[in-house]
């Protein structure tokens, strides 16, 4: 190549990300109701199959990272494609293998339910470990491992893109079923995969510079605000090792935290207004300000992270953890929207940085797999705890107990912060 390699990775790492959509949350909500219609499925059952299928994934997330580390980039996301696909088309089919199976088994109306609660929860578990998960997992560990004094900037790029993807995912989806039906659609999509993903992943992605001969940023010019301090010395940590360190249970519970608390938010943001006397309109509203912080932060953090430490930006991500509490304990308030936006914009934006560029700088590249799988367990994990712990909280005093939380959960991963980072003679933490 002409240029830097690096930057095609960038690219199709981006394009991983965004193929995996149909594995998130936002891209499996708008196929929630037609499954609740077909099935015969309440809406709170369907929900737990949801989380229940999730909490799986996450547990296989460390397996599937170590599983990376071993076989590379491009065969593991290959494997992750085809596996999306195969479970998106199976998706399509769960009434009629449930009709088969239940004749089969000549069962009665609780057979049907318990077999369909099954079926589903099998279907959102491989939707969301090779979606969600793995695809992800690789797709974003592959471009941390390419850039090093540029991981920053790498990593705005990425979050960027992946902002206006998703942003409009949902719009997208909803037009495919309403042109080819949800089952049309799922299909459309595996079709995507196999068409588009697939020799994607098998003629550009690549796992390290080093394994093609190439130098880490070769031809590319020296930074001058790069401080090499910052800088990941010695052997390369493994999980193990990492797990030993404190600072790893800081971010990794960070991060843990915020996906649990905005997956809760996002999903019963109406009904967290409603409460409030506030109507749909106002609600939905609220996610294009968010939007337009988070991605400005995701912007000047990621770029002034190549010369930055890294407990700074915690400290700064557990602030807009805070100013979310306190804008969800009271919605209705006048100050509260300005509070909420600026809060969760900061949040994600910071949070996005730091869930890209924390592992490689503190442990190395050659285990980033592992060490990111074990991680992605801790952010699975909280997207699907956290809309059913905000039903919990509801049922006994409404939205209070969910910004109360919001306000005590930031107020303890910052003094666990104070103590990691800043005992004596132990360092800044990078």
């Amino acid at each position: 190549m002409p240029f830097y390699y690096g930057w095609i990775v960038l690219a199709v790492g981006a394009l991983g990300i965004l193929f995996s959509i149909p594995g998130q949350t936002i891209g499996v909500s708008v196929f929630t109701d037609h499954l609740i219609e077909i099935l015969n499925l309440s809406r709170i059952r369907l929900s737990t199959a949801y989380m229940t299928g999730t909490l799986l994934s996450a547990l296989m997330m460390t397996s599937a990272g170590r599983l990376y580390d071993k076989l590379g980039a491009r065969s593991t996301a290959s494997g992750a494609v085809l596996l999306l696909a195969f479970f998106l088309v199976l998706m399509t089919r769960v009434d009629g293998i449930l009709a088969f199976f239940s004749g089969l088994m000549g069962g009665g109306p609780v057979f049907y339910s318990i077999a369909a609660f099954i079926l589903i929860t099998l279907g959102f578990l491989g939707i969301r470990f090779f979606g969600q998960g793995l695809l992800t997992l690789v797709s974003r560990t592959m471009v941390m491992k390419w850039f090093e004094e540029r991981r920053g900037r790498a990593s705005a790029i990425l979050g960027i893109s992946i902002s206006a993807g998703f942003s409009y995912a949902p719009r997208f989806l909803q037009s495919l079923i309403d042109g080819k039906g949800w089952r049309g659609a799922w299909v459309w999509l595996a079709g995507a995969l196999m068409v588009t993903a697939l020799p994607m992943v098998l003629v550009f992605f690549r796992d390290t510079p080093e394994r093609c001969g190439l130098e880490m940023e070769g031809g590319l010019r020296h930074l001058k605000i790069h401080k090499d301090k910052f800088d990941h010395h010695g052997p390369d940590a493994t999980l193990a090792h990492a797990r030993r360190d404190p600072r790893y249970w800081a971010y990794a519970l960070m991060l843990g935290w915020w996906s649990l608390y905005n997956t809760a938010f996002t999903f019963h943001i109406v009904d967290i207004f409603a409460s409030r006397g506030l109507d749909t309109a106002e609600a939905v509203a609220i996610f294009l300000p968010i939007t337009i912080v988070s991605v400005l932060f995701n912007f000047l953090v990621s770029w002034s992270s190549d010369a930055m430490d890294l407990p700074p930006l915690f400290f700064l991500a557990v602030a807009g953890f805070l100013a979310t509490g306190l804008g969800i304990l009271n919605p209705a308030a006048n100050w509260s929207r300005p509070v909420l936006i600026a809060g969760m914009g900061i949040a994600g934006g910071t949070w996005s940085v730091l869930s890209n560029i924390t592992w490689p700088r503190l442990y190395g590249r050659q285990h980033l797999g592992e060490i990111g799988g074990s991680v992605m367990t801790f952010l699975v994990a909280g997207s699907a705890v956290g809309p059913w712990l905000f039903s919990i909280l509801r049922r006994e005093n409404g939205y209070v107990g969910a910004g109360l939380l919001g306000i005590l959960g930031p107020l303890c991963l910052g003094l666990f912060g104070l103590f990691v980072f800043f005992r004596r003679g132990k360092g800044t933490g990078r």
